[in-house]
């Protein structure tokens, strides 16, 4: 197993004063566990405290002078309206910090770089010289502070400085705030010229209506992190920064929200630094910074690209501060157009989003049922659905934590009572009465008898970030799943074990091979959606049992044992190898599928699932009943799209559901995964491995 290894620059103002070898270094190599890695391990690169000295940059003896431009396309301060890219020129009085590293030892040394011309080339001048070395990283931070770096050469990606988006930024007409700007680069020479380029992405809009010039703060409200602690690593010389904020390095002090302040008028461009990356919704709230304000949906999806502005056009504010219209109790998130007898509707919910939050609880409900509504087969039946959602406040923050078996230990006072262990996820509950009784109350589709509980799939969104997940389902057809919005960036891998037989399990269990896991493509980054994925898409709506299994046999549970639910439960899973439910509708029509695309190779018949190596099978190697991935199996699919075909009046027709069926994995087949951002490819552990959460919680009514 790789080690990894962490340097942290822990030095205050004074250390840089003579900025020698010997007063300059790092503390020795700390080696992380192998459990964790450096982006997962808390404080790994600290904050430095204080701020990096600039005296003495006249008159220090030595220093160098660097011809420094902006790459080609580069965003930066003096903007072009007409463009989504920018004019780059310096400013008199940027700056920039150079870090220098002995590969040969753990110091490294730093000095400041300062223009007093600016321009589209400017001469910067060093307050000291810097030893000769491989390479040399060169930071312009937003406020003369930056904490630390991680070395990464292990995955080939160089150096990462920890940065700081300011949350709070000041309004320029025309222009960004000037200390909101991240820029860097890498050289083999600590003078000569330089090239720097851009780790942030840049908004943009104007204002228009009666209201605009009483405005004197608007707040910005991502679906993830857009601002704060943050990591920027480099790639052949380039800026890397699309890892979450907050959680790239696990820093604390993420946000999702960035305040711009000052005056506003009518017609002028306004541009916001912010960090790149999807955002799955983004709310703009317009104050007189007093009580009055408005707040506007301004975009559902958006993905805002490193060195590049996104402009947002015009946002009408209209002729007084009044709140955005879905900020009643339901809203319609997507209405069905397929012309069925009956939408097929789903209801989310909030648990432990305080009045305040409930602008982030929009956006995590965006953002989740986007995820599931751009994994198949739920994209290609997506004109069928009624997705409603409604709006509760909790008193408190987060969810009750127990003593993982049921017991409440830390109280709080969330709406619907969601509870869980901190570390343990089978005790996992709410109180369904609650639930319920809000449900039917606030749905308009269970309000005029379009549906009932029994046939709407609910969706808890819970405001913690804790890892956890679940779903209750009856025998009736009623279900609900909680869904934490767990903090960073997550990962589930695959059983260590396999049975040696796909049709014998007296055979017993072997290692898992790697060609096997590179086979499943099993490595990759997700976040809380891959969850609510599986939990609500697989089990709450789609019905399906489990396909993982445990490293350790634990024996078999009894989700698929005998049993007459109205809607059948687990038709995934069978508990022998031949024939299998769907030996019949699929197996014997592998040939012609196969001769359609070469993708449905992977039907098959292969024993493992329902937590347990042996003495159960499943249809296909791996999906998302396994690790969470935004893809379903044929099978998994087949009973997904059966489900809506009931639910929507509707009979279920194979030839038509194969016609239009894609079984395309993201993971496997798509080399940038166009179903989510966070759900692709990783070459290196980005995100620590998560255990899989427990199997569904079934209950006979």
């Amino acid at each position: 197993m790789r080690t990894r290894v962490i340097f942290a620059a822990l030095v205050a103002a004074a250390a840089f004063a003579a900025c020698s070898r010997s007063e300059m270094s790092v503390p020795a190599v700390k080696e992380v566990p192998a459990a964790d890695n450096i982006f997962s391990t808390k404080n790994a690169v600290r904050r430095v405290s204080g701020t990096l000295s600039r005296d003495g940059l006249s008159t220090r003896p030595g220093g160098a002078v660097i011809t420094a431009s902006l790459g080609e396309d580069e965003t930066r301060i003096h903007l072009n309206p007409g463009s989504s890219q920018a004019t780059v020129t310096w400013d008199a009085g940027d700056y920039f910090w150079t870090c220098a590293v002995d590969p040969s030892s753990s110091d490294v040394e730093y000095t400041y770089y300062e223009t007093s011309l600016g321009g589209a080339q400017a001469s910067f001048s060093a307050n000291s010289a810097l030893p000769e070395t491989d390479a040399y990283y060169h930071l312009r931070v937003l406020d003369e502070n930056f904490y630390g770096w991680a070395d990464l050469t292990e995955y080939d990606m160089g150096i990462a400085y920890g940065i700081f988006i300011p949350s709070e930024q000041t309004a320029v007409a025309g222009n960004v705030d000037p200390d909101a700007f991240v820029s860097g680069t890498v050289s083999t020479s600590a003078s000569g010229a330089l090239t720097f380029y851009n780790a942030m992405s840049i908004l943009r809009f104007k204002l228009s209506g009666d209201i605009v010039s009483s405005v004197k703060k608007i707040t910005i409200h991502g679906s993830s992190s857009i601002a704060g602690d943050t990591a920027v690593i480099f790639i052949d010389g380039v800026p890397y920064a699309d890892f979450d904020l907050g959680s790239a390095l696990n820093l604390d002090g993420g946000t999702r929200e960035i305040t711009l302040s000052g005056d506003f008028a009518k017609d002028q461009y306004y541009y916001v630094t912010l960090g790149p990356g999807e955002q799955t919704g983004l709310i703009m709230t317009f104050s007189d910074g007093g009580t009055e304000s408005t707040t506007k949906v301004v975009s559902k999806t958006v993905d805002f690209q490193r060195g590049r502005i996104t402009d947002f056009g015009t946002i009408n504010l209209g002729d007084s501060f009044s709140d955005d219209p879905s900020g009643d109790v339901a809203e319609l998130y997507m209405e069905a157009s397929a012309g069925a007898p009956k939408p097929v509707t789903i209801v989310v919910v909030p648990d432990g989003y305080t009045e305040e939050e409930l602008s982030n609880y929009k956006l995590d409900a965006y953002s989740g049922i986007n995820a599931l509504f751009n994994t198949v087969p739920f994209k290609t039946y997506k004109s069928y659905f009624n997705v409603w959602i409604l709006y509760v406040a909790s008193a408190e923050s987060g969810a009750n934590i127990t003593d993982g078996s049921g017991n409440i230990v830390t109280p709080r006072n969330c709406y619907f009572g969601s509870k869980w262990g901190e570390s343990s996820y089978g005790d996992m509950a709410l109180d369904e009465s609650t639930l319920y009784n809000f449900v039917s109350a606030n749905c308009p589709d269970l309000k005029s008898g379009v549906h009932t509980a029994n046939e709407t799939p609910v969706l808890v969104i819970i405001n913690d970030s804790r890892y956890g997940g679940i779903c209750h389902s009856y025998s009736n057809g009623k279900a609900y799943c909680q869904a934490p919005v767990t903090a960073g960036g997550l990962a589930w891998g695959y059983p260590e074990i396999t049975a040696v037989s796909e049709s014998d399990p007296s055979q017993g269990t072997r290692a898992v091979t790697a060609e096997e896991i590179a086979e499943v493509g099993t490595n990759y980054n997700g976040d809380w959606r891959n969850t609510l994925v599986h939990e609500f898409g697989g089990h709450a709506f789609g019905r399906l049992g489990d396909e993982y299994w445990y490293d350790q046999d634990r024996g078999a549970v009894s989700s698929i044992g005998s049993h007459t639910w109205t809607v059948p439960f687990s038709l995934n899973i069978s508990a022998k190898y031949t024939p299998t439910p769907w030996t019949d509708d699929l197996l014997s029509r592998r040939t012609s599928l196969v001769a359609s695309n070469p993708l449905y190779a992977r039907l098959g018949t292969f024993q493992g699932g329902d937590v347990s190596s042996l003495n159960r099978w499943r249809s296909e190697k791996i999906s998302c009943m396994i690790d969470n991935r935004f893809y379903f199996s044929l099978r998994q699919r087949q009973l997904i799209v059966k489900r809506i075909m009931t639910l929507a009046g509707k009979t279920f027709d194979l030839s038509d559901f194969l016609s239009k069926d894609d079984p395309t994995d993201p993971i496997r087949d798509v080399s940038s995964s166009g179903v989510m951002g966070p759900s692709a490819p990783r070459t290196a552990d980005f995100a620590p491995i998560m255990p899989p959460l427990p199997p569904p919680v079934l209950i006979e009514e």
